[in-house]
């Protein structure tokens, strides 16, 4: 049986998942939220700049999408709360929209009818889990209802600070991501609340907060303290690195870890994880699903304990696959009140 789902944002990420998902059989998308017309909706979807044409048969009209004999409903809603998913059958939403990031506004998702909910960004408070497939997410519950999916950031370098931080042991740690520009950036130079994020975004490399280092801090155990970093938002639009220095508990050696990387993404981290050993760039991981990219060509030591490793991910594309993932994994853990 399919599990039920509500997407409320179309936006990268939000078409990203579905590009995805429509075509699985263990997911039935239900209805597509945006404030949007339907007609743009339509657009973008069929017309992507980074992931090509959308290459599947579909229309839009009369307020629905119609793909490979399914009817989408495509609903003109701004908020939480504005769509009655209990009358929609909907038994998880994806909160895609990245403006909605409390605990107060995600929880009107369940007070609308909803099962769970998926926050596609990390949350501004406390909610039920942050999880990072192929990390944490074994410590899922069933009473667990509004779960973040944490960053795309997060999702590349936690996998491998945490194959680090059991095999070898992480005293501290700097983390860079070199992060392709955001639709939160702007195209010229516009006010913005963050003054660099209001500088052109394809004219400049741009520091940055990222909400990785906390994500890690609160997933892998016994990093806590121990980790920090910053992003650097350079002009391009899809493809991302994360540039990780650790200084480790014992010497390791590039070869050490090299093949300590090789092992987990061939086992634990399968499909998670993917090891390279080509001279790639940016461009070359565009379209990859994995969440982490491992670079083994840039892994460097200095001093015995002090590693340097690169990790490569497709911001968007990367992301979106783990949602899925998600998805799929809560759609398997039974009710905490099953009926009957």
């Amino acid at each position: 049986m399919s599990v039920r789902i509500g997407l409320m944002g179309f936006g990268r990420i939000g078409r990203n998942i579905f590009r995805i998902a429509y075509n699985r059989p263990e997911i039935d998308i239900v209805a597509i939220c945006d404030i949007a017309e339907p007609s743009s909706l339509e657009y973008l979807l069929r017309f992507d700049t980074v992931h090509g044409h959308f290459n599947e048969p579909f229309s839009v009209h009369g307020g629905a999408m119609y793909i490979k004999g399914r009817q989408i409903g495509i609903l003109m809603k701004r908020e939480p709360g504005d769509v009655n998913w209990a009358e929609l059958g909907v038994e998880i939403v994806v909160e895609a929209t990245g403006k909605y990031r409390t605990r107060d506004w995600l929880q009107k998702h369940i007070d609308a009818g909803a099962n769970k909910v998926i926050l596609t960004v990390p949350p501004r408070d406390r909610i039920d889990a942050m999880i990072v497939m192929g990390v944490n997410d074994g410590d899922l519950k069933p009473e667990h209802k509004i779960i973040s999916n944490a960053s795309c950031t997060a999702n590349a370098v936690a996998p491998i600070a945490k194959i680090l931080h059991e095999a070898f042991g992480i005293d501290k740690a700097f983390m860079t991501t070199v992060h392709a520009y955001t639709n939160d950036q702007r195209l010229a130079d516009v006010p913005h609340e963050e003054l660099r994020r209001s500088r052109a975004a394809a004219e400049n490399i741009i520091p940055a907060s990222t909400w990785a280092p906390q994500a890690v801090e609160a997933m892998v155990k016994g990093l806590k303290g121990k980790f920090d970093g910053i992003a650097m938002n350079v002009p391009v639009p899809d493809g991302s690195t994360v540039d990780l220095v650790t200084l480790m508990s014992r010497n390791v050696t590039a070869a050490e870890v090299n093949k300590l990387v090789w092992s987990a993404a061939q086992s634990t981290y399968k499909n998670i994880v993917e090891f390279s050993t080509s001279p790639i760039v940016s461009s070359d991981i565009i379209g990859n699903p994995h969440s982490a990219i491992f670079d083994s060509l840039s892994t460097l030591v200095i001093g015995g304990n002090l590693l340097k490793t690169v990790t490569w991910y497709d911001n968007g594309w990367g992301y979106a696959n783990r949602v899925v993932e998600l998805i799929q994994k809560l759609a398997k853990i039974p009710s905490p009140n099953p009926v009957g």
